[in-house]
C-alpha cells in the first residue's frame, strides 16, 4: 500500500513552457467572456460537464437522460434516485460556477461540497473533513485518516496555490491535490473538478469541459497521480480536453459565419 506523501503538494511546476504557450494560443481563440455571453454555449457545454462528471462517478444516466432531468425534471425509469440527485447537485454547482464570482479558496471548496454532497452523504458530513479512514477502489493509495492532519494539509494546499503565478498550473495543482487529499467523506473528485474551473474562471480563462470519451483517461490519470505524484498523464488528458472544447467552439463560430455570408 502507498501512504499519503506531503511532498506531492510542493510540486508546483506542472506544465512546460511549450505547453503554457499552447494554452496561451488556445485562450486567445476562445475567451471566457465570449463563452459566458453565449447562452447556447453555457447550456451545451454545461450539459457536457454535468453528464461527464457524473459518468466519472459511475452514474448510469446517459446524455439524453441527463438532459431530460435537467431541462424537464424527468427522471429515468429503472435508475437509482441517487443517480438523479448526483446530476441535480452537479447542475447546481455548475450554475454557481457560472453565475457567481468565486475565489479558489477553502470557503469556496466547502460551499461547493455542501451543494455536491446533498443527499450523497449524511447531513453532518457535508462540507466538513472526514473523521474516518477511506480506501480507493482500484488503487493502492491510502489517504490520511485524522481531521487535524487533513485540515493542516488543506490549509497548506491553498497557501501553496497562492504562490503559483500561472493559472493553468494553479488550476491543475488545485484539482489534483484536492482529489489526492480526499478531505471529505465522499464527492472529492467532483468537487475538485469544479474547483479547477473556479480557478480558471477567476483568472478570466475559458473553463474545462471533460469529454464522455475520455472518462477512462481521467480515472487513470488521477490514480497515477495518487500513486506516483506525477502530473504526466493528467497533463496529457487535460490538454486534450481543453483543446477539444476550444476547437469545437471555433468550428461553431466558423459555421455561423459561413451561414451569415450565404444570407448576404
Amino acid at each position: 500500500m502507498i501512504a499519503y506523501n506531503p511532498a506531492f503538494l510542493d510540486n508546483v511546476d506542472i506544465f512546460s513552457p511549450d505547453e503554457l504557450r499552447l494554452f496561451q494560443d488556445l485562450s486567445a481563440k476562445v475567451s471566457l467572456e465570449k463563452f459566458l455571453n453565449n447562452k447556447s454555449y453555457v447550456n451545451k457545454f454545461g450539459l457536457d460537464f454535468i453528464h461527464t462528471s457524473a459518468l466519472i462517478e459511475g452514474n448510469t444516466y446517459d446524455k439524453l437522460d441527463t438532459m431530460a432531468l435537467i431541462e424537464y425534471g424527468r427522471t429515468a425509469g429503472g435508475k437509482k434516485y441517487s443517480d438523479a440527485k448526483m446530476i441535480l447537485n452537479l447542475r447546481d454547482a455548475y450554475d454557481m460556477l457560472i453565475t457567481q464570482d468565486l475565489q479558489p479558496s477553502k470557503q469556496t471548496l466547502k460551499d461547493l461540497h455542501y451543494i455536491l454532497s446533498a443527499e450523497m452523504v449524511a447531513s453532518n458530513q457535508r462540507a466538513v473533513p472526514r473523521d474516518k479512514e477511506v480506501t480507493i477502489t482500484g488503487c493502492d493509495y491510502i489517504p490520511l485518516a485524522t481531521k487535524e492532519k487533513l485540515d493542516d494539509e488543506l490549509n497548506y494546499l491553498f497557501e501553496k496555490s497562492e504562490d503559483i503565478k500561472n493559472p493553468y498550473n494553479k488550476a491543475v495543482y488545485v484539482h489534483n491535490n484536492l482529489a489526492y487529499l480526499q478531505y471529505f467523506t465522499d464527492c472529492n473528485k467532483r468537487t475538485a473538478r469544479v474547483m479547477l474551473n473556479v480557478t480558471l474562471k477567476n483568472a478570466g480563462l475559458m473553463i474545462y469541459i471533460p469529454s464522455e470519451e475520455s472518462v477512462k483517461e481521467y480515472l487513470k490519470s488521477v490514480v497515477s497521480y495518487y500513486e506516483t505524484g506525477s502530473y504526466d498523464l493528467f497533463k496529457r488528458y487535460f490538454i486534450d480536453n481543453y483543446r477539444r472544447v476550444v476547437q469545437m467552439i471555433e468550428e461553431i463560430e466558423i459555421s455561423r459565419e459561413n451561414e451569415q455570408a450565404l444570407k448576404r
